[in-house]
């Protein structure tokens, strides 16, 4: 019986940046693309947003800010998970090198506007940006636009601020995969390793020929990595009257 499956998207993102695993994944089990924290203005706020809108039991897998919130959240989801994935995720604070960064793309932004930001920070997140679906690339603008200038703000902040998260990874109680592309640079390989470190028994894979967006740079390798890690996981106990195979994407 298939379990529900939450994604958490990364910066300035919805559920369009998910878009080639929720079509993948909806016809089989219901999944839940959270929202509404993208307007917080720290980690613990979204975090807090987020829990809102969680099942009792679910399946987790957060990309890059997505991260931050999960880990922020495990305390909340002591006996919940049925399995934890971290794509392309860190649990170091922020450094001054990349704050440096983030201001230079936030007052590109405020010059230009969130669509030319928006592609000077996937161009610079994928190895390849333009080898992602055209389809998808104009879905990813359009949620960057419509969440808007302020919000934007609000996540720099929150990410800028964003607590030291090592001591988190002692709390995850289930099964956990770290996924990371061997070209990225927003949250370098390193990061990955470190996390897979910290959570005894949890598997690492580094993916070759990708930057920090492995979910759009290589959806169809996510697809079967996230099929195969999530039916091993499913709950086998799940008896009469569970939500079981579900055809819908909810997007809280």
């Amino acid at each position: 019986m298939s379990e529900p499956l939450v994604l958490l998207p990364g910066l300035q993102s919805d559920h369009r940046s998910w878009v080639n695993q929720t079509r993948y994944f909806s016809p089989s089990r219901r999944v839940i693309v959270p929202q509404r924290h993208q307007h917080c203005d720290t980690i613990a706020a979204m975090a807090d947003r987020v829990l809102e809108q969680l099942p009792a039991r679910f399946h987790l897998a957060a990309w890059s800010m997505g991260g931050y919130i999960a880990l922020q959240m495990l305390p909340q989801l002591a006996g919940r998970l049925l399995s934890l994935t971290l794509i392309s995720t860190s649990v170091r604070p922020e450094d001054p090198a990349s704050t440096a960064r983030r201001m230079e793309v936030l007052e590109l932004a405020e010059r230009e506007g969130m669509a030319v930001s928006n592609r000077r920070t996937m161009s610079q997140a994928c190895l390849d940006f333009e080898a992602v679906d055209p389809e998808v690339r104009a879905g990813l603008r359009d949620a960057s636009v419509e969440l808007g200038l302020e919000a934007y703000r609000r996540q720099q902040r929150a990410i800028i601020n964003r607590p030291d998260s090592r001591n988190m990874l002692r709390l995850v109680d289930c099964p956990a995969l770290v996924l990371v592309g061997d070209h990225d640079t927003v949250t370098p390989p390193e990061c990955a390793r470190e996390i897979h470190e910290a959570i005894p028994g949890s598997h690492i894979t580094v993916l070759e020929n990708c930057g920090h967006c492995a979910p759009l740079e290589h959806p169809l390798l996510i697809n079967e990595l996230l099929s195969e890690w999530l039916s091993l996981h499913d709950r086998v106990d799940a008896g009469p009257g569970r939500n079981g195979n579900r055809s819908d994407l909810i997007v809280s």
